[in-house]
C-alpha cells in the first residue's frame, strides 16, 4: 500500500468561497495522493473556475474537475468514483479540511493492516461559534459486535474522515442518488456485512461547520431519509432496536443527534 494508490473524491455545490481553503490542505500532504477528483454538481457560482485556477497553481497534483448537472453530492461522489484510478477512495467534502500528516499517517496504516478495507480516523469539530471539541470514533465501536446494530446506535463513520476500497463502493453499486442528504450513512449500513474497518484515534481532518451543510434540504426532510433509511435496514438489527433508533430521529430533540451522528 502506498499514497499512489489514494484518489481523493471531492463533491461540491456553490463553495467558491471555501473550496480553495479546503484543497490547499491536499496540496499541503507530506505524502502527495494519486489524484484529486472534484466533481461539481452543478453549481450556480464560479466554483468551478476556481477549482481550475487553483490546479493551474498546483501542478504538481493530477486534479480532475468533473462538471456533473445538479443532482446532489452522492451523485458527484459517484461519478468521481468511477473516474478514479486508484484503488483507494479518500473522501473530502468542499468545505471541510485534513491534516497534513493524513495521507502518509493512513497509508502506513493500511500497510501495517492489510486485511483492512475501510478506515476512518478522528477529526475535529469546528462550530459555527467557533469552538471545537475532538471526535474519536473508535471509542464508540466494539469490535466484538456486528457493525451494523452500532451504526443504527451511532454513525461511527465521518465521511471526510473515510478511506475505503474502490471495489467495496463499486460492488454495491456506489451512493443512493435519490436521497439529497444522509446518502453516506446509507452506504455504510449497506455495506456493513462487507466491511472490515480499521480507526486510527488521532485527529487527521477537521469537520467545518457551516449554516449551508446544516440547513441544506431542512431538518424535515433530512429526518424523513434517515428514517426511510433505517427502516430499510431493520432486518439488520431486528424491531427493538429499530425502533429505539427511530425513536430517537423521531424525537423533537433530534435536530443535534441528526447534525453530529448523521452528517
Amino acid at each position: 500500500m502506498n499514497a499512489d494508490e489514494i484518489s481523493v473524491v471531492v463533491p461540491a455545490f456553490n463553495a467558491a468561497l471555501f473550496v480553495t481553503r479546503t484543497l490547499d490542505t491536499v496540496a499541503s500532504q507530506t505524502v502527495r495522493p494519486r489524484e484529486v477528483i472534484v466533481a461539481d454538481d452543478g453549481s450556480t457560482d464560479d466554483t468551478v473556475q476556481v477549482i481550475e485556477h487553483w490546479a493551474l497553481e498546483h501542478p504538481q497534483l493530477v486534479v480532475r474537475v468533473l462538471r456533473c448537472p445538479h443532482r446532489g453530492p452522492g451523485a458527484a461522489r459517484n461519478a468521481a468514483i468511477r473516474e478514479a484510478t486508484g484503488a483507494w477512495i479518500a473522501f473530502l467534502d468542499s468545505d471541510d479540511l485534513w491534516r497534513p500528516e493524513k495521507v502518509e499517517r493512513v497509508t502506513a496504516f493500511l500497510s501495517s493492516n492489510p486485511t483492512l478495507n475501510f478506515v476512518c480516523h478522528g477529526e475535529e469539530h469546528l462550530r459555527l461559534d467557533g469552538t471545537a471539541d475532538s471526535v474519536d470514533y473508535s471509542e464508540l465501536y466494539d469490535p466484538k459486535q456486528r457493525l451494523a446494530p452500532q451504526l443504527f446506535r451511532h454513525n461511527l463513520f465521518s465521511t471526510s474522515a473515510v478511506v475505503c476500497s474502490r471495489q467495496l463502493l463499486l460492488t454495491a453499486g456506489l451512493f443512493d442518488e435519490t436521497l439529497m442528504s444522509a446518502q453516506d450513512y446509507e452506504m455504510w449500513l449497506r455495506v456493513a456485512p462487507s466491511i472490515h474497518v480499521g480507526f486510527i484515534s488521532a485527529a487527521l481532518g477537521t469537520y467545518v461547520e457551516r449554516v449551508g451543510n446544516i440547513t441544506r434540504g431542512s431538518i424535515a426532510q433530512r429526518r424523513r431519509n434517515h428514517l426511510a433509511i433505517l427502516k430499510r435496514y431493520r432486518a439488520y438489527v431486528g424491531a427493538p432496536l429499530y425502533w429505539r433508533a427511530a425513536l430517537v430521529v423521531r424525537a423533537s430533540a433530534a435536530k443535534q443527534y441528526l447534525r453530529r451522528s448523521f452528517g
